[in-house]
């Protein structure tokens, strides 16, 4: 007969070595799963059948493609050919930089820039000769690209082409409304304060500090918070005085599609009473109508003198 430890010691090895069984016995049928399942083809599945399923679940439809695949995807479109000016551009960047390490990017690009506009027709016939014999290539390789998509690939790439048209219109927009001297969107108090602190803020990353700012001005006095407040009425105050400063420069050169839209409702209503009451236009009308009216009548007095004429001819 055992003794209590001895007997423990069998039960827990015992209970190991059926654990390990019972583990072994599991992976190998996750291993015929997984093998099972990469067999299969998406257009493969099988489905379950009506007649197959229970009468109160007869309508639901069971695919391997529904659990097992993922967000369509798009295969890499063909890269779009460099234009001549590009080619020219990539061979004398190096030289320049090369020959002047010391000039900025932005002055080596315009001063290519001018070199390319002063360039006679033989020296660019090179890069241009180059840049339209990639640009067939390309055609000819997204005809062949168009060809081989699906029409599910077809509409995620039309999804994405919407997306990056809207992307780079508001891009264009918001650098217009820059260059066109729009004033900068009034602060909150959070941002006032985040700008105060931002360097001196823990944290080396700049979501790190944004957080712990964030946690600062969880925990700040409301006497302390109230400045930051009045800071950002001060600021609105003053971004809606320059905005109607801007908006009427606007309005002064005809751009009066860069105003908010509230602005442009509100010169809406007021251009009829600028303008005074229609009763010119009134007149056009009546004027008009007049004249109908009289070549209304004037047509059968025409055609009755006609009529006449031909009975005394036939007389």
């Amino acid at each position: 007969m055992l003794g209590g430890e001895e007997g423990i010691a069998v039960s827990g090895s015992a209970e190991l070595r059926c654990f390990s069984a019972m583990a072994s016995l599991l992976l190998r049928g996750i291993g015929t799963l997984v093998k099972s399942l990469a067999g299969l083809s998406c257009g493969q599945a099988p489905r379950c059948s009506s007649s197959s399923l229970p009468s109160g679940i007869s309508s639901l439809q069971f695919s391997s493609t529904r659990c097992f695949s993922e967000r369509p995807t798009v295969r890499d479109h063909p890269k779009r050919p460099l234009s001549a000016y590009i080619r020219y551009f990539m061979d004398q960047h190096v030289i320049l930089h090369k020959q002047h390490p010391d000039l900025k990017r932005t002055e080596i690009t315009r001063k290519i820039g001018q070199e390319w506009k002063a360039l006679p027709d033989f020296v660019k016939e090179p890069y241009i000769v180059a840049a339209n014999a990639e640009r067939q290539k390309y055609k000819e390789e997204v005809k062949i690209y168009e060809d081989h998509l699906t029409p599910l690939e077809k509409k995620v790439q039309k999804a994405e082409r919407q997306q990056k048209l809207a992307k780079r219109k508001s891009s264009r927009k918001r650098r217009e409304l820059i260059n066109m001297g729009k004033p900068k969107r009034a602060r909150n108090a959070f941002n006032i304060f985040m700008s105060e602190h931002f360097q001196d803020a823990s944290g080396m990353k700049a979501k790190e500090k944004f957080k712990s700012l964030f946690d600062d001005w969880g925990i700040l006095e409301s006497s302390r918070k109230q400045t930051y407040i009045q800071l950002a009425e001060d600021d609105k105050i003053r971004y809606e005085n320059e905005m109607k400063s801007w908006e009427e420069q606007m309005i002064e050169i005809g751009r009066e599609d860069l105003i908010r839209l509230k602005q442009r409702n509100k010169l809406k209503k007021l251009r009829p009473i600028l303008k005074g009451p229609k009763v010119a236009s009134k007149k056009k009308k009546t004027s008009v109508s007049r004249l109908k009216q009289s070549r209304k009548t004037a047509e059968p007095n025409e055609g009755r003198k006609a009529r006449s004429r031909i009975s005394r001819h036939e007389e």
